[in-house]
C-alpha cells in the first residue's frame, strides 16, 4: 500500500476504490496450490496502518480510507471523520473512498454496533501518528526542535516565527519518516474536538440525493449477464428433475444453471437452486416463471411457526436450565403475599431492507471479482475462495453502498451463488434477489417465548424473580446441534438483567428452527427487552406505583454491577463498565423532556429502557387509542452512547431505530407453514408507511466517556415503551407482536 506522498488523487481511488487492486504485499496473477497460498500468507508483511488508511497529495487534499461499510448508519464519515480530527485535517479537503476486503484493515465486519466501539481509539492513534510525522518533517525542514511545529487545520506551524507548510509541501518528507511508536504520540483534549461531538453531513450525501451514489445494483460490466435464482422452497430439499424447456424459449435467456445441493450446517452457503441467466433481469424473471420444478422433502418440511410455538408455550411455564440464580428464589415465593407472571411472545421477524441481496461476480480462471452488498467483506471473500478453489487473495471483493443491512447482509450466501453462476456461464453476472426472495429466504429473527413471574411481599416490594426464555438459537445456522439460547444471545437482556431483585433465577428451555436464522438489527434485545420492561410495567400497576418510578426502583441502587454478580463474562470491563446510574439518567431525562405524565381519556405515555451494546436508552411514546384505531402520537428518545462522534448520524440513528421497532411491534410477522415462508412482499410483510410515523424527538447525554453502540441501541425500548401506552391509554395489556391484529387501523397524529 501507499505512503504518505505525493500522489494523485486518481491514482490513490484507483488503488483502492472501486478497481480492488491488492492491498500490501504480493498480488499475484497464477492460480496457486494450496501449499503456495500458506507461503504467500506466511511472507505477507501487513502494511503499518498509518499509510494504509491516509493519503496526501501534492494538491494538499487528504484521502481517507473507511474500513468499516456503509449502509446508510454514517460509518464511512464517522471513522474518517475522528481519523480528520486527529490529525488537524481541514474536512473540506478530505476525500473518503471505501476499502476493499483485506486482512491488512483488521476487522471489517460492520456488525453489532462496534465499529466506532472498537476502532475510535485505533482512528485517533492513526491520526495523531500522521500528525506526528508532517510535524517532525516541518521541524527538520526549518531545522527546529519538533515541540515547536505544531499542526493546525491542514499546515504546520512554527509558533515562534509564524512559518507554515502546507501537509501537502510536507507530504513527500514525511513519507521517508519512521512511523513514531505509540509512545511518542499526543492526542487531543475532548475539548479541543474539532469535528468529534460536531453535526457533520455524510459524505455520500450530495451523491445519493441526486442519484449518483453507486450502490451494488448500479455495477455494469462489459459482456455481463442478469440472473435470478429459483431456490428451493423448503431448507435441505433437493432439485428431482427441471423441465426448463419453456424457460429456454424465453427471448434473451442464456443458460440454466443448477446450484449445487449444500449439506447442514447451512451457514453462508449458497442456497440451492436453478438459476436463469439472461441478458437482462426482465428476460431472467420471466425464463423463472416457466421452470417446472420438483423438489424433495426433507427434515424442515414438517416445521411450522405455530406447532413450535405452541410446544413453546407448553414447555416455558415448567422449570428449565438454570443459567443464573441469586438468593433463595423459592423461599420468596413461599412467602409471597402476591404473585404475579406474565408469558411474552415475538414471531420470527425478516431484515426487509430497501436494498435486496444484490451482487456482481466476474469469474475468469485464477480469480474472482466481486462487486457485493455485504457488511462482512472478508469472509465473503474467504467463502467464495473456499467454494471456487481459488486462493483467497485472487479474490476481489468491493463494497458499494448498501440500501440497508441490517445484519442480514453479514451473511454473503447470495455472493456466493453470483460466482457460483459466474463461473460457471464464463462472463461477469448480476445476481438480484426480488422482493420476493428476499422475504421467502432470509436469516431470519426467532421466534421467541418469555414467561415471568414476580413474588411480592407484604409491603409490595419485589422480593422474588423468575424469568424463563425459550427460543431457537442463530447458532443452529452454523452448528446442527445448537437448540437453545446461547450465552452471547443471552446477554441481550435476560441473563444480564440490572434489575435489583434480592432473590431471581433465569432459566432457558431448547427449541428447534423452523428456518434459517440470523442476527436482525439489536438481534435478542428485541425480545428480551419487550417483556422486561412490559412486566416490570405491569408489576408497577400490580404495586399501585408510577411506572418511571417504578422502573428506577427495579434498577435499584447506583451501581457498577460486577459480572460475576451477574454470573457473565464482560470482556469489556474496564472501558465500558455497567453502570445503573446511566441507565436511570437516560429513564429521567425520557420522562422529563418528553412531558410523561399520567393522562387519560384515551391517551397515554409508556416508558422502557434497555443497557445493551454497552449504551444506555430509554423511549417515551405517547398513543392515542379509539376502538381499533391506533393514533402514535409521539416517541422521544434518550441515549447515553458515551462520546458521540457524529451526533447527526446518532440522532438519525435513534430515529431510524424507532422506524424499524415501531415496524417489527406493530406489523413484524413472518408464518411457517411446512418449512415455507407465507410471507412474500410489503402487502403481508408491511413496514411504518409516511403517514403512520410519528414525531420523533432525540435527546442525547453530552459525554467524554469511551463511544459505544448506537444503531442497536435504540431498537429494543421501543416495542414495550409503545405497548405499556397502549395499556396506560386503553387498560388493555398486549402480550404478543405484532399489534395491528388488535389495531387493524394505525395512523400517526399530524
Amino acid at each position: 500500500m501507499a505512503d504518505i506522498r505525493k500522489l494523485s488523487r486518481r491514482a490513490f481511488l484507483g488503488a483502492v476504490g472501486m478497481t480492488g487492486a491488492a492491498v500490501g504485499g504480493l498480488y499475484l496473477t497464477g492460480k496457486l496450490t494450496a501449499v503456495q497460498n500458506k507461503v504467500h500468507l506466511l511472507l505477507h508483511v501487513p502494511v503499518e496502518p498509518v499509510r494504509l488508511f491516509v493519503q496526501i497529495g501534492a494538491d494538499n487534499r487528504v484521502t481517507l480510507v473507511s474500513h468499516r461499510v456503509e449502509m446508510g448508519q454514517g460509518i464511512k464519515t464517522g471513522l474518517p471523520l475522528v481519523l480528520a480530527d486527529e490529525l488537524e485535517a481541514d474536512w473540506s479537503l478530505v476525500d473518503v473512498v471505501q476499502a476493499p476486503a483485506h486482512p491488512d484493515y483488521g476487522n471489517q465486519n460492520t456488525s453489532s454496533s462496534n465499529g466506532i466501539l472498537n476502532s475510535y481509539s485505533v482512528m485517533r492513534e492513526i491520526g495523531a501518528t500522521a500528525r506526528k510525522m508532517l510535524e517532525r518533517a516541518a521541524a527538520s525542514r526549518w531545522g527546529v526542535d519538533e515541540g515547536e511545529c505544531r499542526a493546525v487545520r491542514h499546515q504546520v506551524l512554527h509558533e515562534l516565527t509564524g512559518r507554515s507548510f502546507s501537509f501537502g509541501e510536507l507530504a513527500e518528507a514525511a513519507a521517508a519518516l519512521p512511523v513514531p511508536a505509540v509512545t511518542e504520540l499526543t492526542f487531543k483534549s475532548p475539548a479541543d474536538f474539532r469535528y468529534i461531538g460536531k453535526a457533520v453531513p455524510s459524505v455520500d450525501n450530495a451523491d445519493i440525493v441526486v442519484g449518483k451514489a453507486i450502490y451494488t445494483a448500479d455495477v455494469v460490466l462489459p459482456d455481463m449477464l442478469f440472473a435470478v435464482v429459483e431456490n428451493a422452497p423448503v431448507l435441505g430439499a433437493g432439485l428431482l428433475r427441471c423441465d426448463d424447456a419453456e424457460a429456454r424459449k424465453v427471448p434473451g435467456v442464456v443458460d440454466i444453471v443448477i446450484l449445487p445441493q449444500q449439506g447442514f450446517p447451512l451457514e453462508t452457503k449458497p442456497l440451492h437452486g436453478v438459476a436463469v441467466v439472461a441478458r437482462s433481469t426482465w428476460s431472467a424473471l420471466q425464463g423463472r416463471k416457466k421452470l417446472k420444478c420438483e423438489w424433495s422433502s426433507s427434515p424442515y418440511s414438517t416445521r411450522g411457526s405455530e406447532p413450535f410455538r405452541q410446544a413453546m408455550a407448553e414447555q416455558i411455564r415448567t422449570p428449565g436450565e438454570v443459567v443464573r440464580t441469586t438468593g433463595d428464589v423459592d423461599a420468596a415465593f413461599a412467602s409471597a403475599s402476591q404473585v404475579h407472571e406474565a408469558t411474552y411472545v415475538v414471531p420470527h421477524l425478516a431484515h426487509a431492507s430497501m436494498e435486496t441481496p444484490v451482487a456482481v461476480a466476474d469469474v475468469g480462471w485464477n480469480g474472482c471479482r466481486l462487486w457485493v452488498s455485504t457488511q462482512n467483506p472478508q469472509a465473503v471473500r474467504g467463502a467464495v475462495a473456499s467454494l471456487l478453489d481459488l486462493p483467497r487473495q485472487h479474490v476481489e471483493v468491493n463494497v458499494p453502498l448498501l440500501g440497508g443491512g441490517f445484519g442480514r447482509k453479514s451473511f454473503g450466501d447470495f455472493a456466493s451463488q453470483a460466482a457460483l453462476i459466474s463461473a460457471r456461464v464464463g462472463r461477469p453476472v448480476k445476481l438480484l434477489w426480488t422482493r420476493e426472495d428476499d422475504i421467502r429466504f432470509d436469516y431470519y429473527h426467532a421466534v421467541s417465548l418469555q414467561h415471568y413471574r414476580a413474588a411480592l411481599d407484604a409491603d409490595g416490594r419485589v422480593a422474588g424473580w423468575v424469568q424463563r426464555a425459550s427460543y431457537p438459537s442463530i447458532q443452529s445456522t452454523s452448528n446442527s446441534s445448537a437448540n437453545k439460547p446461547s450465552t452471547g444471545e443471552l446477554m441481550g437482556g435476560f441473563a444480564n438483567t440490572l434489575f435489583e431483585v434480592p432473590s431471581l433465577r433465569s432459566e432457558i428451555h431448547p427449541a428447534d428452527p423452523a428456518v434459517r436464522l440470523g442476527w436482525l438489527r439489536s438481534v435478542t434485545s428485541i425480545q428480551h427487552a419487550f417483556a422486561n420492561n412490559c412486566f416490570a410495567d405491569e408489576l408497577a400497576h400490580a404495586r399501585g406505583k408510577d411506572p418511571v418510578e417504578n422502573l428506577l426502583e427495579l434498577i435499584g441502587t447506583d451501581r457498577i454491577l460486577d459480572p460475576a454478580y451477574m454470573q457473565l463474562q464482560h470482556p469489556r470491563e474496564q472501558e465500558h463498565p455497567v453502570d445503573t446510574a446511566r441507565l436511570k439518567n437516560v429513564i429521567r431525562l425520557v420522562a422529563q423532556n418528553s412531558g410523561y405524565q399520567q393522562l387519560g381519556n384515551g391517551a397515554g405515555w409508556g416508558v422502557a429502557a434497555h443497557f445493551g451494546f454497552f449504551s444506555y436508552c430509554a423511549v417515551a411514546t405517547r398513543v392515542s387509542v379509539a376502538g381499533e384505531r391506533l393514533t402514535l402520537e409521539e416517541v422521544h428518545v434518550a441515549l447515553d452512547c458515551g462520546q458521540c462522534v457524529n451526533t447527526d448520524r446518532v440522532q438519525a440513528q435513534l430515529e431510524g431505530a424507532v422506524i424499524f421497532g415501531l415496524s417489527l411491534a406493530l406489523m413484524g410477522r413472518i408464518d411457517v407453514e411446512n418449512g415455507q415462508v407465507v410471507q412474500s412482499n410489503f402487502h403481508d410483510y408491511p413496514i411504518l408507511r409516511v403517514d403512520q410515523c410519528p414525531r420523533i424527538v432525540t435527546h442525547l447525554v453530552p459525554s467524554t466517556l469511551p463511544p459505544s453502540g448506537v444503531g442497536e441501541t435504540g431498537v429494543p425500548p421501543v416495542a414495550p415503551s409503545l405497548v405499556n401506552a397502549i395499556f396506560a391509554a386503553s387498560g388493555k395489556r398486549l402480550r404478543e407482536l405484532p399489534l395491528n391484529r388488535t389495531y387493524p387501523e394505525i395512523v400517526a397524529s399530524r
